[in-house]
């Protein structure tokens, strides 16, 4: 009987999911939206410095999705209880697939200043009081990050992210250890955003690094038919 080959994946080749639940002001939530169209553009406009550096590779985003919900709101288009925000505030649902440590992985928006600037925005909008276990006032809260602004407070940055974030940096996509809070699974785990775009075929060509005036097209997807 053969034994299982172990592959050990470096920490910088691993994948992660970021979930976060970001309590907002009541009645913020357009504010907000802004923000977050302000950085999805922020990010993919973003002027690479002179060189072979490209910013995507430290970033390391493999997708991410981000999604208002309304206080007392249910989440549309499905029959179940979806996303819920804690009673009295909006949430701002963030979710995204990441290479390699979270601090590292947040840290490198801290190099586009569209981006940090929209971070400290969100800080502003963001409600703690009334949450359990959580000061509104404290070293890593949004209140005290809010005035000198998240470079300057990067560790309580990461702190008050880590807060409302239902992911585990600690578990990697494909990681078969037993136990964790959710499945993670990944057909390559290893495979990072820098070696897709260091190792794809005419990958320099099919996603040019920013700046560019490059738009993405696609077919009309089709909803499957089940009447």
């Amino acid at each position: 009987m053969s034994t299982a080959k172990v592959i050990s994946v470096p920490i910088t080749g691993q994948q992660h999911l970021l979930f976060l639940f970001v309590p907002l002001k009541k009645g913020k939530l357009a504010e907000a939206v802004k923000i977050a169209d302000t950085l999805h553009l922020a990010a993919k406009e973003v002027t690479a410095p002179t060189g072979p550096f490209d910013p995507r590779k430290t970033t390391g985003v493999h997708y991410f999705m981000i999604y208002p919900q309304a206080d007392g709101q249910k989440t549309p288009g499905i029959p179940v209880p979806g996303f819920t925000s804690f009673p009295g505030k909006d949430v701002l649902v963030v979710m995204s697939i990441y290479d390699g440590q979270f601090d590292a992985y947040i840290s490198a928006f801290f190099a586009i200043p569209a981006v940090v600037n929209g971070l400290n925005a969100l800080m502003y909008l963001m409600d703690e009081t009334g949450i359990p276990g959580v000061d509104p006032n404290g070293p890593t809260s949004a209140n005290h990050i809010a005035k000198t602004g998240v470079v300057r407070n990067a560790l309580a940055f990461y702190c008050l992210l880590m807060r409302y974030n239902f992911g585990d940096p600690i578990l990697s996509a494909g990681d078969s250890t037993p136990g964790g809070k959710y499945q993670f699974g990944s057909n390559f785990p290893g495979l990072t955003v820098a070696n897709i775009i260091d190792n794809y075929p005419g990958a320099a060509d099919e996603w040019p690094a920013p700046p560019s005036d490059v738009t993405y097209t696609f077919p009309k997807a089709k909803k499957p038919d089940c009447q």
